[in-house]
């Protein structure tokens, strides 16, 4: 058993409300990125160069030894208005616009060295704690939701998990602005369901 992990402490629950709470234009959230050190501009009069509908290294990393990434869904806006500044109306507009940033994940192969050839080295990442166990996960799962508790205040009533782009067997939402702040535990879509991957997400209210 194994889990890596991101020290995700309250300035992270802090970005991901603070995301929630902006206009949902493409200008105001790859501003937001920037701000939060998610996307380092190579040209800053052309701004930045975020790779929606796919994962977002996020900068200083190096791959495969401690890089971290965010999943984007679709960009942010409207489809019918291509100005940076447009906060779409429209019914299902958006629905499949979402930031995700995993901070936990957790795998029990039975042969960790093969699962390491197969995978790429993940346990000797120096984020991994090779001894963590299932418990040790979710405590992290209650230890995120408490620091989202603490700012949003008390969740929407549980319910069945409302989207179809993202894997969750489990999840907690708040509503911020126009926007949901949601937890979520599920199946890493990245490695076809290797690891369990626990993260927060951000989408507009659909």
């Amino acid at each position: 058993m194994a889990m890596q992990l991101l020290a995700a402490d309250g300035d992270f629950a802090d970005r991901m409300v603070a995301l929630a709470g902006l206009p949902w234009s493409r200008r105001a959230v790859e501003d937001a990125f920037v701000a939060n050190g998610w996307e380092v501009p190579e040209d800053e009069e052309e701004g930045p160069d975020i790779g929606w509908w796919e994962v977002q290294f996020l900068p200083g990393r190096e791959e495969g030894v401690d890089d971290w990434w965010l999943e984007l869904g679709d960009p942010p806006g409207c489809v019918d208005d291509g100005s940076p500044d447009a906060v779409c109306a429209h019914t299902g507009c958006g629905a499949g616009s979402y930031v995700l940033h995993p901070f936990a994940y957790f795998a029990d192969p039975e042969d960790p060295a093969a699962w390491d050839n197969e995978f790429g080295p993940w346990h000797s990442r120096p984020d991994v704690r090779g001894e963590a166990t299932e418990a040790d996960y979710d405590a992290e799962y209650l230890r995120m939701a408490a620091l989202l508790r603490d700012r949003l205040g008390e969740p929407e009533p549980a319910g069945p998990w409302p989207y179809q782009d993202i894997d969750a067997t489990r999840h907690v939402r708040w509503s911020r602005g126009g926007a949901y702040v949601i937890l979520l535990d599920g199946n890493d879509a990245m490695s076809y369901g290797a690891y369990r991957r626990a993260g927060v997400a951000v989408r507009p209210q659909r």
